[in-house]
């Protein structure tokens, strides 16, 4: 049976996503011992996750025969006192990833557009295309978002705007003054789904619930997966006016976030200590990484990320051998980006290693 004839047309230019290899993966494959392996490829939290919120997911393993509370009751409710919203304003997500194909799935269609930076998070770009929409793809000039030709981007079909800040792979922070202003100028009939996976590497993050309350049409969305460390649980949230948060719960797949995940979220929401530390730490690995790579006269894109973009002459071949030595870190040609690669912050003797391995293969 011919069944790519099956498929929807859309499919066959899907972009891929293309996530950093498994250490495992990269063990196996060049007989290395997994312990050895620096993985700097996926802007995971080289710290790890709080004590605490382990012990909370490890805590109701014993109830893992239940489906979780598919309203997620309690992780709601700490939320919306954190953020000061009510348990209305969320939703929740197996990662923030997750919402922006429940977005697409809502209110993207064939005849439909989506606006993105050509170098933004590729997820934006793949859940637009799925849904049959067309990806508005704007310029990024110095890899910067041009908000100014992103509003001049909006066509009358055009339903979602995407909007990371920080971006991924590039870093650019763009400062909160003019993220409101952006917000304030789209057309009252286009959402905005700003994406702050990043957020809490930053002192004070631009806030849009103020603009939220005045019922705009603003989708924010946070992950667990970075600062907090608990990738692996997969698990994120947003935030919006109560009436988006009913579609988007309307059309999420039940059980979508597990009992340890949920568990785990509360506790490290509890965790402040851990996320100053976190951030004090990555400051500090962004700052060696730099000085690092000015010594060996390599360009690299400010960022307010725990990640660099660096350009790198023969960055493909480059990625090969740095796999060879045990290093895993991040190809960008799907973002347009060939000659860069994305390194993400890792313990202080990791990101030595990596600067010490990067700088014998430039020099040879």
């Amino acid at each position: 049976m011919a069944l790519q004839s099956f498929l929807k047309r859309q499919i066959h230019h899907l972009p891929v996503y293309q996530p950093g290899k498994p250490i495992e993966l990269v063990a196996r494959e060049f007989g290395l011992d997994p312990v050895q392996i620096a993985k700097l490829a996926s802007n995971e939290n080289p710290l790890g996750a709080p004590e605490g919120a382990l012990r909370a997911a490890a805590a109701v393993l014993t109830q893992s025969a239940l489906y979780p509370d598919n309203s997620g009751w309690f992780l709601t409710g700490k939320l919306a006192d954190k953020l000061a919203l009510q348990r209305e304003n969320f939703v929740l997500a197996a990662g923030s990833n997750e919402i922006f194909y429940l977005l697409a799935d809502l209110f993207l269609q064939p005849g439909t557009s989506a606006v993105m930076g050509a170098h933004a998070f590729i997820s934006y770009k793949i859940a637009t295309v799925l849904a049959g929409a067309e990806a508005i793809e704007v310029p990024m000039p110095d890899y910067k978002h041009d908000l100014s030709a992103m509003l001049r981007a909006i066509r009358p079909d055009t339903r979602i705007v995407f909007l990371p800040n920080p971006n991924n792979p590039t870093g650019d922070l763009i400062p909160a003054e003019a993220v409101l202003e952006f917000a304030r100028a789209l057309p009252e009939n286009v959402i905005l789904c700003y994406d702050e996976a990043y957020a809490e590497y930053q002192e004070q993050p631009a806030d849009l619930r103020p603009l939220i309350a005045e019922g705009r049409p603003i989708v924010c969305t946070r992950t667990f997966s970075k600062i907090y460390g608990l990738a692996a649980l997969r698990i994120g949230y947003g935030y919006t006016t109560p009436e988006l948060a009913g579609m988007l719960n309307a059309v999420r797949p039940p059980f979508n976030t597990s009992i340890p995940a949920q568990a785990a979220a509360m506790a490290a929401l509890d965790d402040n200590a851990w996320v100053d530390h976190c951030r004090r730490h990555n400051n500090a690995g962004l700052v060696q990484l730099q000085q690092g790579l000015d010594a060996m006269d390599l360009e690299w894109v400010p960022s307010a990320g725990n990640f660099l973009l660096v350009h790198i002459k023969n960055a493909d071949k480059v990625f090969h051998q740095l796999q060879c030595k045990g290093i895993i870190v991040r190809p960008v040609k799907g973002y347009n980006l060939p000659s860069h690669l994305r390194v993400s912050v890792g313990t202080e003797p990791q990101n030595d290693r990596f600067l010490a391995e990067l700088k014998c293969m430039i020099q040879t």
